[in-house]
This record gives C-alpha cells, sequence and structure tokens, in this order.
C-alpha cells in the first residue's frame, strides 16, 4: 500500500482499490479510534455524502478503512471551510472539533469538497428538519431469474423474493412491485452442491427455512445488533438443518449450500452471506460488492496477488472455504448493514453470472440507467451467451423513498 502520512498519531495509507487505511497511535489511540468509528457510522445514518464511508474496521490493530475523499484543497479559504463545517453540523449534527481548511479535500468523483478526520468530533441530536424529511413508505421494484446450466441434469440454485409484515409472509412473483408499508422486502439466493440432485435439495432447503423464520425475525430487527445476530443465528440453524438431513440420508452426504440474502426494512438494507454468491449495492456512489467471497482465489485478487484473469483460471477457484453445510465444520457467517438512502440498487447473483461475465461488465450494466427487468434480462442472457454450462441465478431490485 502507499503512504500517504506517517504520523505520533495516525499511519494513513491507500490501497490498490482506492481505500483509505488510518490506523491510530499514541494517546487514547482506541478513544479517538472508537470514537470516528461511531461519527462515521453517525454520519451514514443521517445520509451525509461529502464524508468518508466507512468500509471496515479492526478494534485490534486501531485500523479503519474508508471510502477516498480525494486530495487536500491547499488554496480553499478559512471561511468557506468554515461554511462547510458549520453545514455539517446545522444539517446532520455532527460537529467538527478541528474546523480548519487542513481537513477539507476535493474528490472530483464526488465533484464537491469532503470534510475528513472525525476521531475528535462531536455527534449532536438528529436535527429537527432532517427527522422532518424522513419517511418510512418505500417503493420497490425487483425482477429475478433461475435458469439451469447445460452442464446440470437439475437447477441447483433456488431464490426466494417475499414480503414480511406483523400478519403475514407472502411469497412474491419473479418479478413486480410494491409499497413496503409495514412490510420489509426479504430477497436471497442459494447455490447448491452435491451428487444425486442433493444440490438442488440443499438449496431449497435453506429457502424453506427462510420463510419459516421470516416472522420472527420481522420481530427482533429492532437495533442493528440485535439484527445481525439474528441473521446469524439463521444461517447457523441453516447449517444444522443441512448437516443434520445429510447424515439421515446417504444419497446426500456431503451436500452443501452457498447463502446471500438481503432484508430490506424501513430504514436499512441488512445482509447474511457465507460460500461465493453475491450481494451488490448500486447507488450515487457507483456500484460496489458488500459481501466478500469465501473463496482463497478471490482474496488473492481482490489484495492485487493475482490479476482477474489468473482468478477467472485458477484451479481452486470453486473451492470455498465456507458453506451452509457440506461437513460438520463450525460455519462463520457475515453479516452487515447499511442506511437506506432516498434511492438504490441491489443486486444478488449465483456464480453463474461471474462464470460468463467479467467483472467490469457486470459492474457496467448495473449501473445502466434501465428499467430493473431489463437490467436482469440483460445480464443474465450476456452470461449465459458467453458460459452456459453452470445454473445461472439472480435478483434484481430498486428500493425508493417516496
Amino acid at each position: 500500500m502507499k503512504e500517504l502520512k506517517d504520523g505520533l498519531r495516525s499511519l494513513v495509507r491507500i490501497d490498490f482499490r482506492g481505500h483509505v487505511h488510518k490506523q491510530f497511535r499514541g494517546t487514547d489511540s482506541d478513544k479517538r479510534f472508537a470514537n470516528e468509528v461511531a461519527v462515521l457510522k453517525a454520519l451514514e445514518d443521517r445520509g451525509a455524502t461529502n464524508v468518508p464511508r466507512l468500509v471496515g474496521h479492526d478494534p485490534e490493530t486501531l485500523t479503519l478503512i474508508t471510502t477516498n475523499c480525494g486530495s487536500p484543497a491547499p488554496l480553499i479559504t478559512l471561511e468557506k471551510a468554515q461554511v462547510l463545517f458549520q453545514e455539517l453540523e446545522n444539517k446532520f449534527g455532527i460537529r467538527h472539533d478541528d474546523p480548519e481548511p487542513r481537513n477539507v479535500t476535493y474528490s472530483p468523483h464526488l465533484g464537491k469538497f469532503c470534510l475528513i478526520d472525525f476521531e475528535l468530533s462531536e455527534i449532536l441530536p438528529i436535527p429537527s428538519e432532517l427527522k422532518a424529511c424522513k419517511t418510512n413508505v418505500l417503493r420497490a421494484n425487483w425482477a429475478a431469474s433461475s435458469i439451469k446450466g447445460n452442464g446440470h441434469l437439475s437447477n441447483d440454485d433456488s431464490f426466494i423474493t417475499l414480503t414480511v409484515n406483523p400478519k403475514s409472509t407472502d411469497p412474491l412473483p419473479k418479478s413486480g412491485e410494491i409499497l413496503l408499508d409495514p412490510s420489509h422486502l426479504v430477497l436471497a439466493v442459494s447455490d447448491g452442491m452435491g451428487g444425486h440432485n442433493a444440490g438442488e435439495f440443499a438449496s431449497r432447503l435453506l429457502m424453506s427455512r427462510i420463510r419459516k423464520e421470516a416472522a420472527e425475525l420481522y420481530h427482533q430487527l429492532g437495533t442493528t445488533e440485535d439484527a445481525q445476530n439474528s441473521l446469524d443465528a439463521l444461517l447457523r440453524q441453516c447449517h444444522h438443518d443441512v448437516t443434520e438431513l445429510a447424515k439421515q440420508n446417504g444419497n446426500t452426504e456431503g451436500m452443501g449450500a452457498t447463502l446471500t440474502m438481503a432484508w430490506i426494512s424501513h430504514s436499512r438494507l441488512f445482509w447474511a452471506h457465507i460460500g461465493d454468491s453475491r450481494l451488490y449495492l448500486i447507488d450515487d456512489e457507483g456500484v460496489r460488492q458488500l459481501t466478500q467471497d469465501d473463496c482463497r482465489a478471490w482474496h488473492q485478487w481482490q489484495r492485487g496477488d493475482i490479476t482477474e484473469y489468473a482468478y477467472r483460471n485458477h484451479p481452486r477457484r470453486s473451492v470455498l472455504s465456507d458453506v451452509l453445510g457440506g461437513s460438520s465444520h463450525e460455519p462463520f457467517p457475515k453479516t452487515g448493514s447499511l442506511p437506506l438512502k432516498d434511492t438504490q440498487r441491489i443486486m444478488i447473483c449465483s456464480d453463474g453470472i461471474m462464470d460468463g461475465l467479467w467483472e467490469r461488465t457486470i459492474r457496467e450494466i448495473v449501473a445502466e440507467k434501465k428499467p430493473v427487468p431489463e437490467i436482469m434480462q440483460n445480464l443474465s442472457r450476456k452470461a449465459i451467451e458467453n458460459d452456459d454450462k453452470d445454473d445461472t441465478t439472480l435478483i434484481v431490485a430498486e428500493i425508493s423513498r417516496i
């Protein structure tokens, strides 16, 4: 990684993807780290766009990872800088402790000045104007497809689209539009594995478990921590279901499945993941993959150790380090959440999409300003045209606040 700053209070570096890594040092480094993480989360929750977005953080090394807000803006005046910091406090309720030009950058990507370094900033109550402009009514439209690969006897992929509210859990058709009031939207894709149709059985078993537990999960989404703990518990229960059933039937021994699920509440996008199916988020910041493939070759590619071409042709690309079922190992599901913006799109897909499309092509197609069904169809068609051996499943959805 390229070093940007090596000081008494922090070491700042930038990785090959452009993400900024800030490692805290010196006096009260643990408190400053925890405070900046809390402030960045609050800024994201409150909809601020001219600040770094928190990508990850590690309490053990006191390192946080954020998006890149560009370069220093040395020509900005003190008066202009103070206007920016005052707007931040008035609009989003964050008081910066050092409102000086040195903490202002300019991002060509965003086309605006940005504010950085929030380690000693103060989180104030949410401004009344910000509270007033929020509505809990969301409109969702989606389109889904699942096509058997020519290299398979059966389609080992499964997916679900459903809504959940206090009274019922209702399956949805493959495409449509709905208002989420008071319902939540649940979307999931699973890619099964195992001989004698065991992969198909495993993926469908996971979808059945999600439908069964959805009503209870709806009532557990009180806080972010509760939600993510509940989603983690759900995936561990799915793992238990698959392994126990495999023990009872010799034809299904060793069966397993990936699972990537998105749960859209009135204010947040939650997700749970294991395996190499993927969740992408498309919003005003661009296209980004929210999940990480449980595959060593994928991590080598993401670190820049190998090229995408080498990754796509890697002999162990299909070897997963974690799945649901497959053996009696203890799974390690990954969960996360983000606040909903006024408009965003998501895509969940099995690895059949990645087999047929390079990463650049995937990102170009999902970012197109076209109707959701058309984007879904273009992705599926082009992936199958290039490689039709594996099953190809995807869900594309747009969620907007009205």
